[in-house]
């Protein structure tokens, strides 16, 4: 069993302090003759952990058809990381931007003319729960508690910059809890105010992390203060540290 917790200022991995290293690799983005590689490059760069997203686009790229094979071996993308020593925080989303063809909502979604999607519309969360429960019995055998290699996971993506629907949110993260989610969950957004605000599960406990790419001691402060407005004593962890998309060359 793979435990994580944290106190007011660190982490424990089976009681033991850690420190999260975590660097991405996105399998859907790799060959997977690669994966070993670039798995064990990112170890040999000081990483303990990986973070990836899932794809739901891809894994039903048609209603109710589903695909783990090739690219999508998510299971094997994970027995590689395990392998190696690598720790991982896993992703779900639904929603997951990543730059990717509509966040990773599949297409044919949009064929419900009446769907609403990222908010607390059943029609919606009827077509998540079907994805998670393929999605899950896939990665059941990984989950930290089964002394798999998942060590947190993430409740949708920035949602923050999107909505407010925290009936939504709460909808996504009691789903994860059903199918077995004993590690871990939290949010990821930007460290500004009206973000933490309408994207993060702070009055419901559940752990904040923040995205960002510059002035790290300023964008930690803007948490730590939210923190401190709502009482909690997490430590700060930056989940995505961008490096260079808003550049802007004039």
């Amino acid at each position: 069993m793979n435990t994580l917790r944290f106190d007011d200022s660190q982490f424990y991995l089976n009681d033991q302090r850690f420190r999260i290293l975590s660097g991405t690799i996105h399998y859907f983005r790799v060959v997977p003759d690669y994966w070993e590689d670039r798995l064990l490059k990112l170890k040999q760069c000081g990483f303990n952990t990986v973070e990836t997203y899932t794809c739901w686009n891809l894994h039903e790229p048609r209603e109710g058809e589903f695909d783990f094979s090739g690219i999508l071996d998510l299971a094997r993308f994970l027995e590689t990381a395990s392998r190696l020593g690598l720790y991982v925080i896993l992703r779900p989303g639904p929603y997951i931007c990543a730059d990717w063809d509509m966040g990773g909502l599949p297409s044919w979604l949009l064929t419900y003319p009446h769907i609403h999607v990222r908010c607390h519309d059943e029609l919606f969360l009827s077509k998540i729960r079907r994805y998670y429960n393929k999605l899950f019995s896939v990665i059941r055998p990984y989950l930290g508690k089964n002394g798999g290699c998942i060590i947190a996971m993430q409740v949708e993506n920035e949602y923050g910059s999107y909505g407010e629907d925290k009936v939504y949110l709460r909808a996504i993260r009691d789903l994860m809890k059903k199918k077995g989610v004993t590690c871990p969950l939290f949010t990821s957004d930007g460290p500004w105010r009206a973000t933490l605000k309408a994207g993060t599960l702070i009055e419901d406990d559940l752990f904040v992390t923040g995205n960002f790419g510059s002035k790290a001691p300023y964008n930690f402060s803007q948490m730590q203060e939210f923190f401190d407005e709502h009482g909690k004593k997490w430590p700060l962890m930056c989940m995505e540290f961008w490096d260079g998309w808003f550049n802007r060359w004039k």
